[in-house]
C-alpha cells in the first residue's frame, strides 16, 4: 500500500490514531518500524500502536508491544489509520 503519490514523512504517521473499519479504536502510532530496499527506497514493516507501544519506546526493546503489520493497513487520513478488520 502506498501512503500516498507523494514522498510523506514517518513523522506524519507518529500519533496517529488506529482504528478498525468499523471505528473501533486500537490506539496512537509510537512507533513505525521499517527496512532499507535495495532500490533505497524505505518499506514500511509495522506499526507500533498502543500502550505497549508506548512502554516499548520509553524502555527499549524486552518490553511487549503492540505491532499492527503493514499489510493490515486499509487507509491513511491525516491523523487517522484505519486497518482491515
Amino acid at each position: 500500500m502506498e501512503l500516498s503519490p507523494e514522498p510523506r514523512a514517518f513523522s506524519d504517521l507518529i500519533g496517529s490514531r488506529v482504528s478498525d473499519r468499523s471505528g473501533r479504536s486500537i490506539g496512537r502510532v509510537f512507533e513505525v518500524r521499517a527496512h532499507w530496499e535495495g532500490d533505497r527506497s524505505i518499506l514500511v514493516d509495522e506499526l507500533i500502536v498502543g500502550r505497549g507501544g508506548l512502554m516499548r519506546r520509553l524502555r527499549g526493546p524486552g518490553v511487549d508491544k503492540r505491532g499492527i503489520p503493514w499489510a493490515a493497513v486499509a487507509g491513511v487520513e491525516p491523523g487517522r489509520i484505519v486497518i482491515h478488520g
